[in-house]
């Protein structure tokens, strides 16, 4: 059994892709708002081909950004693609519309644990080919993925089993981190034994000196190609998304990513439309686009995170059984038992969500020759 499946048992697997006919769309656009680096371009022309519907995507590095740009913005995206804790936010402001389902058949594609999220349960009713939802549901999963501690091993004499190893002063200069400040300020906090998504100020101030104390370690400060930081040579190990640890090690095996003893992050990227989306009926038809097999596999192959779209990764496993054979045993699957160790970043008050903002840009600042 793959450790695919083993991540998902105890859940019966649904039946195969639902067969979608485009509808005829009023609209002739679609505004994308995704992290960079996120959405195949062959994704996005293969929905236009389709469609008809040309394509504006724009893009942000870290949910901080989106969210903030959404205060103002909100009515000109048709998707975005908030993470878990930025959905509890969005859905606290009332700023998701209820998706259609009846025009999204292909979310039973999606394998049921998936469904229903912790920040967006949904109603969702087990049983049957396909679930139904006795209440509104607002987004759908695009992909899922972890945080953890990538490294060049022929640079290291020693294997790293704690977020504090990125202190060792063998990596001076050599390590590249996440420009995110949930991420980083929950690497520090972990180090110092605290939990990640501590809002007690005192441990707050701590895990910024900690960090401060990590600056001249820094040669990057990346949450879009961090990888790059490894290839190039420039850094010898990092904070980084397992992703991004999957496209180093497939041109240069030496690059390994493990998770630290304190633990990682896991979370789940999604698909939602703002309330006050221009086009609603484009944005239902591309999340419907997204969620087709052969979409699904576009994103695996591309941005080779946790996929949730069975369709997708047995579509692989018919069409492409090398990439395949990669997904199931590499690092865009945690085996099971390394998943217990990891956690959400959750969401926190205001006033302490711009307290981490805070710091983290004071250490940028520190970090910065």
């Amino acid at each position: 059994m793959s450790r695919f499946r083993l991540v998902l048992i105890a859940l019966a697997l649904l039946s195969a892709c639902a067969s979608f006919n485009t509808p005829q769309l009023g609209s002739q656009e679609l505004n994308l708002y995704s992290f960079s680096e996120y959405i195949p371009a062959d994704l996005v022309s293969g929905f236009e081909k389709e469609t008809g519907v040309r394509v504006n995507l724009e893009t942000y590095a870290t949910n901080e950004e989106m969210l903030a740009n959404l205060k103002t913005r909100a009515q000109y995206y048709d998707v975005i693609v908030p993470s878990d804790y930025a959905v509890e936010i969005l859905l606290q402001r009332e700023g998701l519309l209820p998706l259609d389902l009846a025009r999204i058949p292909n979310y039973t594609n999606i394998d049921p644990p998936f469904l229903t999220p912790y920040f967006d349960t949904g109603g969702a009713t087990p049983g049957g080919r396909r679930p139904t939802f006795s209440r509104a549901k607002f987004t759908l999963p695009y992909q899922w993925g972890t945080t953890g501690f990538a490294f060049n091993a022929s640079k290291l004499n020693f294997t790293p089993t704690s977020w504090n190893d990125l202190w060792r002063p063998e990596l001076k200069g050599r390590v590249v981190v996440l420009d995110d400040a949930r991420e980083m300020l929950g690497v520090a906090l972990l180090a110092l034994g605290y939990d990640r998504n501590d809002t007690t100020q005192a441990h707050l101030l701590e895990a910024h000196d900690k960090l401060v104390e990590l600056a001249p370690s820094m040669i990057r400060i990346d949450a879009q190609t961090p990888e790059k930081a490894l290839l190039d040579g420039d850094a010898w190990a990092g904070v980084m998304y397992n992703g991004n640890a999957v496209l180093a090690a497939r041109e240069n095996p030496d690059i390994s990513f493990l998770y630290p003893q304190e633990g990682g992050n896991i979370w789940f990227d999604n698909l939602a439309v703002p309330k006050g989306a221009p086009h609603p009926d484009a944005a239902h038809a591309f999340i419907n686009y997204v969620l087709e097999p052969k979409a699904g596999a576009l994103i695996t192959r591309d941005f080779p995170y946790g996929n949730p779209n069975r369709a997708a990764i047995n579509y692989l496993e018919q069409n492409n059984r090398a990439l395949y054979d990669d997904y199931v045993s590499g690092y865009a699957n945690p085996a099971p038992a390394a998943l217990t160790a990891l956690k959400f970043i959750k969401n926190v008050p205001p006033t302490t969500a711009a307290l981490y903002e805070q710091y983290w840009l004071q250490v940028k600042q520190a970090a910065t020759p």
